[in-house]
């Protein structure tokens, strides 16, 4: 990853400076939500904040960085919550339940920063790069679900890398179409339970699967 990727950092700040930060995140995510992010101007962003449209270069030098900043936010969120260590208490296939809940759930709250990243990761280098570390990030902890799965049986012979890279690909336009306005559904809210529960039994038989017990069969 290069230098440049990241969001630069922040300037020492205030108590006071920080709010001032986070309201501009949180107007940002709205203002964007509703224009996109090529038509949503600092203008809007910052009438969104109540703050003037001046107040913006106190914190951010264009609209690019401030929308990969909150990248890194979303990118950070789904570490913590979607690659947090897997739980011995449960099996595989309860684990991944669990993160990919997370996921949607987290996607659903910053789908027009996901959205307008993947939209200008087709044609900006710095924005692929930030698109791609977020897939690797999700491409690893996926991989070595798979694995602890295998270990019991399940997905046998599979590469798990390449497994979890198609899988991730599917989860991730799919949570990018469902909630687009240029998606399949612009006219229809799928609610997070519907959401969770097709992905759910999709990624479940995906990799829940076993080779049929051949010796049971010949002894029928």
């Amino acid at each position: 990853m290069q230098a440049e990727d990241l969001p630069p950092k922040p300037k020492r700040a205030t108590p006071k400076g920080d709010a001032t930060r986070e309201a501009i995140k949180q107007a940002a995510k709205r203002a964007i939500a509703v224009d996109g992010f090529v038509a949503a101007t600092i203008a809007d962003i910052m009438a969104q904040a109540d703050r003037s449209p001046g107040a913006f270069y106190r914190y951010f030098d264009t609209k690019e960085q401030l929308l990969r900043e909150l990248l890194e936010d979303f990118r950070q969120r789904l570490k913590g919550e979607v690659n947090r260590p897997i739980s011995d208490a449960e099996g595989p296939l309860e684990n991944l339940t669990v993160r990919l809940t997370a996921f949607w759930k987290i996607y659903r709250e910053y789908w027009p920063i996901a959205t307008a990243a993947f939209q200008l990761a087709m044609v900006d280098q710095q924005f692929s790069r930030a698109w791609r570390r977020v897939r690797q990030q999700g491409i690893r902890g996926l991989s070595v679900m798979i694995q602890v799965a295998q270990k019991e049986g399940y997905s046998p012979g599979i590469d798990a890398e390449l497994a979890a890279s198609a899988l991730c690909s599917m989860l991730e336009y799919t949570c990018y179409n469902w909630t687009s306005k240029a998606g399949d559904f612009p006219d229809r809210f799928i609610d997070d339970k519907t959401a969770i529960d097709v992905l759910t039994q999709l990624f479940v038989h995906a990799v829940g699967w076993r080779l049929p017990d051949r010796t049971a069969t010949s002894e029928v």
